[in-house]
């Protein structure tokens, strides 16, 4: 039986990602949308939409996106990590309210814009925020909570769109805003922002609901609130006088394992929107169009997203076992094989091969590709990002490595259409299997192993030049 601690990381951890299961709503939304918009029976008064409009349907998000990592960053850091998420509930059930009054293009374009927004919010907070509030032991699994949410959502968003009616699903929506703004407001701040501002004992009261501690507290629970204050201990306290909080100096950046740090997330974070899954679930319904599968683009739609699911789940189950290493380089291998076999696939379709016996490969690989990406470069990069930074600078490279992440998204999603119809479908996917197979290079030989560890520990394995120290034996609660 769990304990309480590990209950209450659960719930407070869950809670939050409803955040995530409604951006990954929008996001299911709008592939069978986006082929309504484009057909003659299109809702909108302004007329059918242009595939170069559809580009932007689909893109045009990730400028919220961008925005959030800015002012969801800085909410997170100044206010706190509880207060952002609250701005990020708000921000979705705003985005929903306008689909429901949505006549024309414009509105559309308001309705990604502020659903990109918490998206952004979504995957620049909760990442930050369950890395705080959890045990080393199960880091890794709460942490994969926020792809298996986020998948749940794609998928029922695929599933209402196709089977309810517009409002419907809208209102729908929108209950699910309404419960995550009020589960929100009960959880307790981070404990370890609340050491970073030298407020301990708000910080010993939320460690001890996340331990499920009580009053008389036992020494584990006192030994990880010293570890606490040590770690947190080297960051200098506001200054009264000035009445302003400390700045990030440049110098807090010079380490090497800062340093390196620092470049492995950079690297990383284009993992997954460079593997080919973000165009391919924003642009399911035309893909499968493309490649000739002769299921309907429906049904190979949900069929996608309930495997991408299932990837987020196995994800969650391993990550605390085989490590985030093999989970990226088993990931990123297993892509490039299905975007190499999809790319040429497609090309045979195109010069005229008969494949009729062969009809099964567009849904097999490009199913095997999101399973894959969900397992590993969809959500490990996640986790890795806030284990490997010094809690100094972990804000602060947290959002410029978001604002990476999101841009070149951005980039992918918008010029897909446009590339896919210049140079076809097979030109795209190869492009996209030889990014994977560079991802794994990259992993194998600079990506340190965090499964387990405690930050002192994974600073000692980025120092490659002093010798590691005994392994901290970990505090279970």
């Amino acid at each position: 039986m769990l304990s309480k601690g590990i209950r209450n990381q659960y719930f407070a951890t869950i809670c939050a990602n409803l955040s995530t299961l409604i951006y990954g709503l929008s996001i299911g939304w709008l592939s069978p949308n986006l082929e309504l918009l484009l057909s003659a029976d299109t809702p909108l008064s302004s007329g059918v939409i242009t595939r170069s409009e559809a580009g932007w349907i689909g893109s045009i998000g990730t400028v919220g996106c961008v925005l959030a990592v800015l002012i969801c960053g800085w909410v997170a850091e100044i206010v706190g990590r509880k207060a952002a998420l609250m701005l990020i509930g708000v921000t979705q059930l705003a985005s929903w309210v306008v689909v429901l009054f949505a006549s024309d293009l414009t509105m559309i374009y308001t309705f990604r814009i502020l659903g990109g927004f918490a998206g952004g919010g979504t995957f620049s907070v909760i990442p930050l925020f369950v890395s705080e509030i959890s045990e080393d032991r199960i880091r890794g699994t709460l942490g994969a909570i926020l792809s298996i949410t986020c998948n749940i959502g794609i998928l029922l968003g695929f599933i209402l769109c196709y089977y309810l009616d517009y409002f419907t699903v809208t209102y729908i929506a929108l209950a699910f805003c309404i419960l995550f703004s009020v589960g929100c407001m009960f959880l307790p701040e981070s404990p370890q922002y609340l050491f970073t501002k030298e407020k301990k004992d708000r910080a010993i009261r939320s460690l001890r609901f996340y331990r499920g501690e009580a009053d008389n507290e036992s020494s584990k629970f006192i030994s990880e609130v010293a570890r606490f204050k040590e770690m947190h201990g080297n960051v200098p306290p506001p200054n009264p006088d000035s009445g302003r909080r400390v700045q990030l100096h440049i110098k807090d950046l010079l380490n090497k394992p800062t340093l390196k740090g620092i470049l492995i997330c950079v690297i990383v974070m284009m993992f997954h929107p460079m593997s080919g899954s973000v165009p391919l679930i924003t642009y399911t319904d035309s893909i499968f169009r493309e490649s000739g599968s002769d299921l309907p683009p429906a049904t190979c739609a949900m069929i996608v997203a309930a495997i991408q699911l299932l990837g987020s789940y196995a994800s969650s189950m391993t990550v605390d076992k085989v490590g985030r290493k093999v989970l990226l380089v088993v990931s990123s291998l297993g892509c490039a094989i299905c975007a190499a076999i999809m790319g040429t696939y497609t090309f045979l379709n195109v010069v005229g091969v008969d494949l009729s016996f062969f009809k099964w490969i567009p849904v097999t690989t490009l199913s095997g590709l999101v399973f894959i990406t969900a397992i590993g470069i969809g959500i490990v990069p996640f986790i890795i990002m806030p284990e490997i930074l010094e809690p100094r600078v972990r804000g602060f490279v947290v959002t410029w490595c978001l604002l990476e992440f999101h841009t070149v998204a951005f980039l992918v999603v918008n010029f897909f259409p446009t590339v896919v119809e210049r140079f076809g479908l097979y030109s795209v996917m190869w492009f996209f299997s030889c990014c994977c197979v560079a991802a794994a290079t990259f992993v194998i030989f600079y990506v340190p192993e965090t499964k387990g560890k405690s930050f002192e520990e994974i600073t000692e394995a980025l120092d490659s030049e002093k010798k590691p120290v005994p392994k901290r034996t970990s505090i279970d609660v």
